[in-house]
């Protein structure tokens, strides 16, 4: 007898397919079979759809206080178990904790597992980073190439994140949108550049769509099957659907579905659907909404309608097709509402009502890397590197500028 005899590739296979991220990123270290295995881009994929890489909320939770003359930022990202049963608060599992900055801005996604976060920025002084919670990879990216005219003020911007079919490519798309003469917005103007992962690099691009247009930011990620989609409004206050292809990247337009003007609406993803919920937020016990879906040769459906009977409130986003996040105004609390059964379960989280501090995501564990080819990420130091991304606001009150510009030459 030979002992124990190797089990056969498939069924190796499988097993590794069943277990998360945190313990696939142990075993590569096993031998370079298990190695080239996990980091395969065709493993990658199974294993961010495989059954068992189950679907959570992700929370991520900024306050804002004064100290003097500088305002400081706390931010929390926080997971929550696959399984929440209705009406006992869910633990949280803490992914990234920066309790005192001064400069963070946003998050959106997720694409592929994968985040954007953004510093805030003054004029061109913009910069981004890319985050995969479950790798604990992280990556800045080079400032943007925007060439714009000294009399523009900023108005209003969106970015997204996506994924080029064709390429295999990782693509941030920002938007920027100015005015003329500050405060007016006469004659607005916008531009556009996407960034390249495998390129590190930044290109402008040619919005083709009207400057007097509102981009809505969406409740989730809303890439699909390589493009990624927007809210806008313009002058005659109809909805549209824009849209941005990451392969050919190009902006197109659709129609949204047919609602009343004065609908609140935003933009999520349901399923593998493009879905969009409208109504009139906010009103203790009588708000209404609708969910919609894009089928498939582009007409909307109505799925969904819920009267939440919940104090005043915001919708946050939806969870399992039906359920529904809201903040309540009255308590700051962040509940999950179950239409079925008129359960409302809180979350656990305090917000800070005062500002848009609150992002609420579906995610799923992924492999997907940030880095490309031959580069190298300092993995026990993914927290670290986030950490000095941003302006680390010290006990004094005086901001501590950090910058890192290791990634620029990569």
């Amino acid at each position: 007898m030979d002992g124990c005899r190797p089990l056969p590739e498939d069924i190796v296979l499988d097993i590794l397919l069943r277990l998360p991220v945190e313990s696939l990123s142990r075993f590569k270290c096993v031998c370079k079979h298990w190695y080239a295995l996990i980091k395969s881009p065709s493993f990658i994929e199974k294993h961010f759809h495989h059954k068992n890489n189950r679907s959570r909320l992700l929370v991520g939770n900024m306050k804002v206080s004064r100290e003097g003359l500088t305002i400081v930022r706390s931010v929390v990202f926080s997971v929550l178990p696959e399984k929440i049963v209705p009406g006992v608060t869910p633990e949280q599992k803490i992914l990234l904790q920066l309790p005192r900055v001064s400069d963070f801005q946003c998050v959106a996604g997720p694409v592929d597992g994968l985040f954007v976060v953004q510093k805030k920025f003054y004029g061109d002084d913009a910069r981004f980073g890319v985050w995969n919670p479950a790798t604990r990879e992280f990556r800045s990216l080079p400032p943007a190439p925007f060439e714009i005219e000294d009399y523009l003020s900023d108005h209003d911007h969106q970015f997204g994140l996506g994924f080029d079919l064709l390429t295999q490519d990782y693509k941030v798309v920002w938007i920027r949108v100015f005015w003329d003469e500050p405060g007016q917005g006469l004659y607005p103007h916008v531009y556009a550049c996407v960034y390249s992962s495998c390129n590190n690099s930044w290109k402008n691009l040619s919005p083709a769509f009207p400057s007097n247009c509102t981009l809505n930011a969406p409740l989730d990620a809303t890439y699909l099957k390589g493009v990624y989609y927007w809210l806008s409004r313009g002058l005659d206050e109809i909805y549209r659907i824009r849209s941005f292809d990451m392969g050919s990247e190009r902006f197109g337009e659709m129609q949204g579905p047919d609602i009343p003007s004065e609908d609140w609406g935003a933009l999520t993803l349901r399923g593998d659907s493009l879905a969009m919920l409208t109504g009139d937020p906010g009103k203790p016990m009588t708000s209404i909404y609708d969910l919609w879906i894009m089928e498939p040769e582009g007409s909307w459906s109505k799925v969904l309608t819920v009267q939440p009977s919940i104090d005043a409130h915001w919708p946050r986003n939806i969870w399992e097709n039906d359920k529904m996040l809201f903040e309540i105004n009255g308590t700051s609390q962040l509940v999950l509402y179950d239409p079925t059964t008129s359960q409302v379960t809180d979350l656990g989280f305090e917000l800070d009502l005062s500002i848009a501090g609150c992002w609420v995501f579906n995610y799923k564990e992924s492999l997907a890397p940030i880095k490309r080819g031959n580069e190298t990420q300092r993995q026990d130091n993914a927290v670290e590197q986030i950490e000095q991304f941003f302006n680390t606001v010290p006990i004094d009150g005086e901001p501590m500028l950090t910058v890192d510009d290791s990634d620029y030459s990569d």
